[in-house]
């Protein structure tokens, strides 16, 4: 009686892991004889040491990712923040230039600070484009890991031996 509440918690608990991650192995299928009695075709899972070091290395492969993406963000809001101040400074040169007088050399010099500022805008995009995806592929990471997590647990009670 034990075993077979084992067996039906385990086989829950796996499907349940299994939702959260879409590399989870198989289900192995048994079809059991006892006497004349034929049981039903199910579904077991049954963890391996290779399915929670699959599952182990595909968060560490998203975790490496979620550090690169996060660390380009980085860089481009840092670029963007060194192009804001050249922005500013040259937006006050042009704009104190041209109060004074206009001449075909201060309107190329505003023209330069509106296209350093244009720029300045597709650049902020860009950083924010880059620290959403950092976020999701940061997001996904925290999922594979729990799912590591819970595959290794359930492992431990697949194979109690190894514990």
């Amino acid at each position: 009686m034990k075993t077979t509440l084992l067996l039906i918690f385990s086989a829950i608990y796996t499907a349940s892991v299994a939702c959260f991650c879409p590399s989870f192995p198989e289900p192995i299928s048994f079809i059991g004889r006892v006497g004349s009695n034929t049981f039903p075709k199910s579904a077991l899972f049954v963890v391996t040491e290779e399915d929670v070091i699959a599952l182990i290395e595909e968060a560490e492969d998203l975790w490496a990712k979620a550090y690169e993406a996060r660390k380009t963000a980085n860089e481009l809001s840092e670029r963007a923040e060194t192009m804001g101040k050249d922005a500013e400074v040259s937006t006050s040169d042009a704009t104190e230039a041209l109060k004074l007088s206009i001449s075909p050399a201060k309107i190329a010099d505003a023209t330069t600070a509106q296209n350093l500022s244009l720029d300045l805008g597709s650049l902020l995009d860009e950083a924010l484009q880059a620290q959403k995806e950092a976020d999701e592929i940061e997001e996904r990471a925290e999922k594979a890991l729990a799912a590591s997590e819970a595959a290794l647990e359930q492992h431990l009670i697949d194979f109690p031996e190894i514990a």
